[in-house]
This record gives C-alpha cells, sequence and structure tokens, in this order.
C-alpha cells in the first residue's frame, strides 16, 4: 500500500511524493513524485532538501501509521547515490 505526501519544500511550490514501506529492504521508498505537477526524482535535490524530505516522509509515515524509524535510514538505492 502507498501512501501520498504533499510538502511544500518553498512557498512557491508544491511537491506530491507517493511512498511505501518496503518489507524487504525495511525503509521507506519513493515510488514516484512530482514538484508543481512536473516529473521530479530526489537525486535532482540538494542533499539539504533529500534529507529535509526524507525527514517530512519518516514523520508523515510516523503520522499515519503510528510507525516509529528509530535506526531507519533511506536507502541510498532509492535515491540512486552510489
Amino acid at each position: 500500500m502507498t501512501e501520498v505526501f504533499e510538502w511544500k519544500p518553498t512557498e512557491n511550490d508544491t511537491m506530491t511524493v507517493e511512498y511505501c514501506f518496503s518489507t524487504v529492504d525495511n525503509c521507506l521508498k519513493i515510488v514516484e513524485m512530482n514538484l508543481n505537477g512536473k516529473f521530479h526524482r530526489a537525486t535532482w535535490m540538494s542533499p539539504k532538501g533529500r534529507t529535509r524530505l526524507i525527514s517530512a516522509l519518516k514523520n508523515d509515515y510516523h503520522y499515519k501509521t503510528g510507525t516509529t524509524f528509530t535506526s531507519m535510514q533511506m536507502r541510498d538505492a532509492v535515491l540512486n547515490i552510489n
């Protein structure tokens, strides 16, 4: 099951992120995302922006499910970071 998160990274921008929890990898994964209605990828974001997004997704998932992530990190593969 996927979740949809709407986020305003800046005053003029709206990002919509579809994400899910992977039971195989035990982490959140981004399925699809767009910025102002246009296709977007997490790798196109600055490191600071990615960190803010990951934190926002964890908080959103916790709010919706009650699950906390004390040691969970977004997987590098999801962000296509080598």
